[in-house]
């Protein structure tokens, strides 16, 4: 008993071990899934953003400038930080337009991604950057990664003009893998490794990166698979591994990705070796006391067991007559005793029935002597009831001797076979109704029953063909009887012609067939059972419903193949409730929902319909249901639930305004940043219109977007918007939702872009100044010199544009170091710029380079007497770290009258002047007049 339970609670113990085991491994296999789940649905978002933004026509008309097109691809980069650059090109490859100017100009005409555009493939996996490399700040100087999205964008006419392409950051894998983990941080030890359909690591642990791996997880999961397994590593460690594979989402193809979930199996394990030892312990303590119990118990049972037997000795002895009352607790022991001595009562009283019986027998053997003589006498006149029967019968009778020759020959076998009597006895059956081609096989019957004396005919009901006397054939359903006659026998036939029912049941069976053909082809399993509950009909699919083998299984063993259970799939059905039991009562079933558990198969989700069958006379003859299987839509409903309820808690938790409106103008759904901003639950404006929720002044104000928008355009525009918290600055993207080439609605996003447009003008700013002087850059001398000649243009005045440098500034930083270098550029620009009048520009183009315009000129003097202006402001000497130092300045001056005006030309005589001056000594201007 101690060993008994002792095992009991260890293999209770174990049962327990393995399914925390499974829950563990399941767990990491969830995990694996949730990944590639969401790599795929962010990739398919990625997806559709560039394919959308291929078919925006301010990026793609050719129309637009290109610096618009600029603003937009940079907004996008903004809104969305993994787009590390996004790029627009022509049919040759060639890059024209690309946020912040990165590889404008640029030929990518051989990068896979443009090349694969135009056939059709528009997703590329990740790799290292190439172009992009020397261009992207790197601080950590890891190698950077992306994946590419590019699609061709198409011309008004229809065809292709180019590929808009997107490098995204391999960064925004990192952030899905941490966002997934966050659960498990309490779990030591877990690491994600994303593969590419290769199998090399683009993501994971430092010692894995970009090798390729062999595990056997690996290729469980490129098979299809998700699940979990423990395995051995390259670092000789064993680990349980959850896997998935990337299988793409809706229009994105996916790219054959595989999450790989792993963590040490003795830490993932940790809690099971727990369990272990608190379960050994118990078992040995409980197996003790119970041990001791049923010591205790027994004894006491044996002792008063023990006092019987030794009665029952004594009676076997003939010593005692019966068992005297025995003192015992156990109501058994009281038990025993009193059917012991009943059935000595019992014994005795036998003993004395026998006596009496052997009395009466005699008598009772005359009695039967009398009874069999009565009975000759009744089975002389049963011979003559039954020749009557004979004649009269509805089938025909032929009786045959033991040679084949015919005996008797009823009415009914005249009928049917065309002989009279008269004709056909002493005729042999095989000549008479046998026909030819079956002849020898009958006469071989016969003579092989003359030497056996047993036949396999003898007794069963036979369908054959006989003959008339026409020579016709015909079926008939015959059963052969022996008799034995003493020494000799016969046999006696009835023969009954089923030419109808043979036709009839032809015919039905052509139809059964077809019904069964029709029945075993559609996927609606098809129950029929008669008014005894005795099943007709149950069609392959109604087999795979319920986990039955398509190989014959008796009809009382189907109920041990499945189980039946209310829709909840946890409380099993009443008998009563049973839809087939339910039609066969009379009810009217429509979608009844049930939900079958075969034993060896996955449970099933069913909508079942049935009613009774009556005949012709309303007579009830059973019931018949359809059972549609739902649980593929049950299995789509229940994911589509989770996937709402996750981008519920998405969306509520971005800062972003979203919402769905549609063409009515009203809000069908509302995520919680509304609450955030506005004050306004989501719930209360489902249902109503935007002017409803937002007022007369703010409906007319984005009234003419929104039809824009509902038009089938998609829209984007900036607005100010008064909220708890102050005024924003919402940028406003609107994107219709197209559904066979109509717009039922529009998505909005709404982002609030107020610390976004504060940090793009400090950006302009700083991107447009010298950091060092304070002077405007090059890239704000092209825009201002491009908008210095459109007003000499519109004025008539002539313009003057100046290069200068610093004379001999290598030797200044070679000596003094360059702190004194920046102190000199420092100093020269102050004094180029107060030299100059307010409205004309200094510019700093690089290193000692500087550019003076001068607009408002009427003569070509006057631009000699600034240059004169700026070289006597550097007769004072330089006040430095190291001393005072003298620093000239040499200048070259280009002067434009004529209209046109040139730029690059203008530029290119300044510096041609500039280098004149220098060889003319330096320290002095040299002066181009364009008109000349």
């Amino acid at each position: 008993m101690l060993l008994l339970t002792f095992a009991t609670l260890q293999l209770v113990g174990h049962t327990l071990t393995k399914q925390a085991e499974q829950e563990i491994g399941d767990s990491l296999a969830e995990l694996a899934f949730q990944t590639t789940d969401k790599l795929d649905r962010g990739v398919y978002e990625r997806y559709r953003e560039v394919k959308l933004m291929a078919e925006r026509h301010e990026i793609t008309d050719p129309a637009v400038p290109a610096e618009t097109k600029r603003a937009v691809l940079d907004s996008m980069q903004d809104t969305h930080p993994y787009y590390a650059w996004i790029g627009l090109t022509d049919n040759a490859g060639k890059v024209k337009v690309a946020t912040k100017h990165l590889l404008e100009g640029a030929d990518v005409s051989r990068r896979p991604w443009f090349t694969a555009a135009y056939q059709d493939n528009y997703l590329h996996d990740v790799h290292e950057a190439v172009l992009l490399a020397r261009y992207l700040p790197n601080p950590r100087g890891e190698p950077k990664r992306f994946f590419d999205i590019a699609f061709p964008y198409y011309g008004k006419d229809g065809t292709i003009a180019g590929v808009l392409g997107t490098h995204l950051s391999w960064q925004w894998a990192a952030d899905v893998e941490r966002s997934v983990l966050r659960p498990l941080a309490e779990r030591k030890g877990v690491d994600t490794l994303i593969l590419s359909k290769g199998g090399a690591v683009l993501l994971g642990p430092k010692e894995y990166a970009d090798k390729v791996l062999h595990q056997d997880s690996l290729q469980r999961a490129q098979r299809g698979g998700n699940g979990a397994q423990i395995e051995t590593w390259p670092d000789g460690k064993r680990y349980l591994v959850g896997y998935s594979r990337s299988l793409g989402h809706r229009s994105y193809p996916g790219l054959g990705w595989t999450v790989l979930v792993r963590q040490p199996l003795d830490e993932a394990y940790q809690p099971v070796e727990a369990l272990k030892d608190k379960i050994l312990w118990s078992g040995l303590g409980g197996a003790a006391l119970v041990s001791l119990l049923v010591w205790a118990l027994a004894r006491d049972i044996t002792r008063p067991l023990r006092t019987i037997t030794r009665h029952a000795e004594e009676l076997q002895a003939g010593n005692a007559h019966a068992i005297p009352p025995i003192r015992s607790r156990l109501a058994e022991v009281q038990i025993l005793q009193s059917a012991l001595n009943a059935l000595l009562g019992k014994v005795r009283l036998n003993e004395q029935g026998l006596r009496e019986l052997n009395a009466t027998l005699e008598a009772r053997v005359l009695e039967r002597t009398i009874e069999l003589h009565q009975a000759v006498e009744e089975t002389r006149k049963g011979e003559q009831r039954v020749k009557a029967i004979i004649d009269t019968a509805l089938d025909a009778f032929v009786g045959v001797d033991a040679q084949g020759r015919i005996t008797d020959w009823n009415p009914r076998a005249e009928e049917i076979f065309g002989w009279t009597r008269e004709e056909a006895l002493g005729r042999t059956v095989t000549e008479t109704i046998i026909p030819p081609r079956f002849r020898e096989a009958h006469d071989n019957g016969m003579q092989r029953f003359s030497v056996s004396g047993s036949s396999d005919v003898v007794g069963k009901r036979l369908q054959l063909f006989a003959m008339r006397h026409d020579g016709d054939e015909f079926p008939v359903e015959m059963t052969i009887g022996l008799i034995n006659a003493g020494d000799t026998h016969f046999f006696g036939t009835f023969i009954q012609d089923i030419s109808v029912r043979k036709r009839i049941k032809d015919e039905l069976a052509r139809e059964r067939e077809l019904l069964d053909a029709v029945l075993d082809s559609i996927d609606v399993g098809v129950v029929v059972c008669s008014r005894e509950g005795a099943i007709s009909v149950f069609n392959r699919a109604a087999r795979e419903i319920h986990g039955l083998p398509l190989a014959q299984v008796p009809q009382e063993q189907w109920a041990s193949h499945y189980d039946l259970f209310m829709p909840d799939g946890r409380t099993q059905m009443r008998e009563e409730q049973i839809p087939l039991l339910r039609a066969m009562e009379g009810e009217l079933l429509e979608n009844i929902e049930l939900v079958v558990k075969p034993k060896q198969a996955p449970a099933r989700y069913l909508l079942a319909s049935g009613r009774a069958l009556h005949a012709g006379d309303g007579t009830n003859i059973g019931a018949v249901i359809a059972l549609k299987d739902v649980t593929a839509l049950k299995e789509s409903a229940r994911r589509l639930e989770a996937s709402e309820r996750r981008l519920r808690t998405i969306t509520d938790n971005l800062p972003v305004l979203i919402a769905y409106i549609d063409r009515a103008e009203r809000y069908q759904f509302a995520n919680g940043t509304y609450k955030k901003w506005y004050g306004i639950a989501p719930v209360d404006m489902i249902g109503k219109t935007v002017k409803d929720v937002f007022g007369e002044e703010m409906y007319l104000r984005d009234q003419p977007f929104l039809r824009q928008n509902l038009g089938g355009q998609a829209i984007r525009f900036e607005a100010e918007v008064a909220g708890p918290d102050g005024t924003k600055t919402v940028e406003v993207v609107g994107i219709p939702d197209m559904q066979d080439g109509e717009c039922v609605g529009t998505y909005v996003l709404s982002s609030d872009i107020s610390e976004a447009k504060q940090h793009q003008d400090m950006l302009n700013r700083m991107a447009r100044t010298d950091t060092l002087t304070g002077l405007p850059n090059r890239r704000s001398y092209d825009e201002r010199l491009a908008e210095a000649v459109q007003r000499a243009q519109r004025s008539g005045h002539a313009l003057a544009l100046m290069f200068l440098d610093v004379d001999h500034f290598k030797q200044v930083n070679d000596t003094l170091g360059h702190a004194a270098g920046d102190a000199v550029l420092t100093e020269f620009a102050q004094r180029v710029k107060s030299s100059v009048r307010i409205t004309d520009t200094v510019c700093r183009l690089a290193g000692d380079e500087f550019t003076v315009i001068l607009e408002r000129l009427k003569t070509v003097e006057e631009a000699s007497l600034v240059a004169a202006k700026i070289l006597k402001a550097f007769e004072r000497p330089f006040v430095l770290e190291g001393g005072e130092r003298r620093v000239s300045t040499s200048i070259g001056v280009a002067y434009a009258a004529d209209w046109p005006i040139d730029i690059p030309a203008l530029s290119n005589e300044a510096d041609q002047a500039l280098y004149r001056a220098k060889r003319q000594g330096r320290g002095r201007f040299a002066v181009k007049d364009m008109r000349a």
